[in-house]
């Protein structure tokens, strides 16, 4: 763990949170598009008494997410159990991944940004302009977090939108 998050009060802001965690300049996306997926995988909540988040239940969640308390040989997940899976259906299994419709004017651009995590502006991604952008945006695949610095309206790829590219 770095030394900032060890800096932090007992009860932190997702603000000071997120500085420690991933720097000043990525806080805001991190706020918005990171916190709540980091939430349902048992991220701590923010404590109403306090109006901050328990740093030491941070620190356990991350080294949870990094393997420490499980061991690195073991520190992946266990599968799913699937009795009977030798008996084969005769059925095909239906992809689940994804219930996203991505039409082939706009999956150039969702695949480029799920490679390009970095790039974030229709600027930087080929063949994308705001219109295409909303598009995505509407059929749930990236979300729309803060200005950057000159003022450009930037995306990030949702789950959702990974598991469309996968398919």
């Amino acid at each position: 763990m770095n030394d900032a998050l060890f800096k932090l009060p007992l009860f932190a802001t997702d603000k000071e949170l997120a500085v420690a965690i991933v720097g000043k300049e990525r806080a805001a996306m991190w706020m918005k598009a990171v916190i709540p997926v980091l939430e349902r995988k048992g991220f701590p909540r923010i404590d109403p008494l306090h109006d901050g988040r328990p740093v030491p239940l941070v620190w356990k969640f991350y080294d949870g997410y990094f393997g420490i308390t499980a061991g690195f040989n073991v520190a992946a997940p266990d599968g799913e159990e699937r009795l009977g899976l030798w008996k084969r259906s005769k059925q095909r299994p239906r992809d689940d991944k994804s219930k996203l419709n991505i039409d082939g004017n706009v999956q150039p651009i969702l695949r480029f940004m799920v490679n390009h995590p970095d790039c974030t502006t229709p600027d930087v991604i080929p063949g994308a302009g705001i219109y295409r952008m909303e598009k995505l945006a509407k059929l749930g695949a990236i979300v729309e977090i803060d200005r950057n610095s000159s003022g450009a309206r930037q995306w990030i790829v949702t789950d959702e939108g990974r598991a469309a590219v996968k398919r």
